[in-house]
């Protein structure tokens, strides 16, 4: 089957490089095999235009609208793949990444399937980062083959692939954008996919390694990256209202006293606060949007019944 691989590219473009060599690694036919490189700034950085990895055709396409789903959705129109392939400028894929996805997807019949993302920081070995941190990156378990995607499992966005047909869209009330961190576009493509009858399966062996770099580790930046992924699941859940969306951060654990002891523990708690604020203050600020919506059209309303009296 042929494969493009969709990468969305905003400030980071000197990881294309090793990204392009991981491509290029790639043990998938590189004839069946094509690179999109979807350049997000607000005028062209990369020039636009057909290229080529060795064997493997390349293309850089240009999306001034920022939004990293939004973007996204540019790469996948201009694909030319039966599967579509997603990942970062900074994510590593392992050689036979593309193979086990397509093989996943064959066996199984599955419309997306996301595959396994193990962490590697970019400042060296970090051995102290508590769980619930390196949750904001990675999930935290895996099963031990190929399965249906349910909880405690979830899929990442560096590492899905998706069938072209029916057009796979990412929606873009959801993904980073500019300098709000939103998150959890991945999650709301798999609720919707598995709510529309499709099948979407996790694929341990089919392994992208994702960067971790030593400013996102910071203090301000996990208070900041917790924040905004609160108000991610906010907004995934106003959209999905009757979806069983799997979501273990709850505020009586991130406050429970055993934690709050260590000092990993205590940062750890930090984030889970910082998530759980950002979920109920977006909560609170869609009901006020919705609030004024309807009174906006009962008084709309209520006008034209006297209109119609008078």
């Amino acid at each position: 089957m042929r494969m493009s691989i969709v990468v969305a590219v905003r400030g980071n473009i000197e990881a294309l490089g090793d990204l392009a060599r991981a491509v290029r690694a790639q043990d998938y036919p590189a004839e069946d095999l094509e690179l999109v490189v979807v350049d997000n700034h607000p005028a062209p950085v990369l020039p636009p235009g057909p290229y080529r990895l060795g064997r493997t055709p390349c293309r850089v396409v240009h999306e001034a609208r920022p939004g990293l789903s939004r973007a996204r959705n540019t790469g996948i129109r201009q694909a030319h793949g039966e599967i579509v392939l997603i990942t970062d400028p900074d994510a590593r894929p392992e050689p036979d990444w593309a193979r086990r996805m397509a093989a996943a997807l064959k066996t199984t019949g599955a419309y997306c399937a996301g595959g396994k993302v193990i962490p590697y920081f970019t400042g060296g070995t970090t051995a102290n980062v508590p769980a619930d941190v390196l949750q904001l990156f990675v999930p935290p378990t895996w099963p031990q083959a190929t399965a249906e995607l349910a909880a405690p499992f979830w899929a990442v966005g560096c590492n899905l692939a998706i069938r072209r047909s029916p057009l796979p869209r990412f929606d873009t009330r959801l993904g980073v954008t500019g300098r709000r961190h939103l998150s959890c576009e991945e999650l709301e493509f798999t609720v919707r996919a598995q709510l529309s009858g499709h099948l979407v399966v996790v694929v341990p062996d089919a392994v992208v390694h994702r960067a971790i770099h030593p400013a996102d580790l910071t203090p301000a930046a996990v208070r900041g990256r917790a924040l905004w992924h609160g108000v991610s699941v906010a907004r995934l859940l106003a959209i999905h209202p009757s979806a069983d969306i799997y979501d273990s951060y709850r505020l009586r654990d991130a406050l429970a006293p055993a934690r709050l002891r260590s000092r990993i523990g205590r940062r750890g708690a930090v984030a889970d606060v910082a998530r759980v604020v950002g979920l109920r203050a977006e909560r609170l600020r869609l009901a006020m949007a919705r609030t004024r919506t309807h009174t906006a059209s009962a008084e709309k309303s209520a006008t034209k019944k006297e209109v119609f009296h008078e």
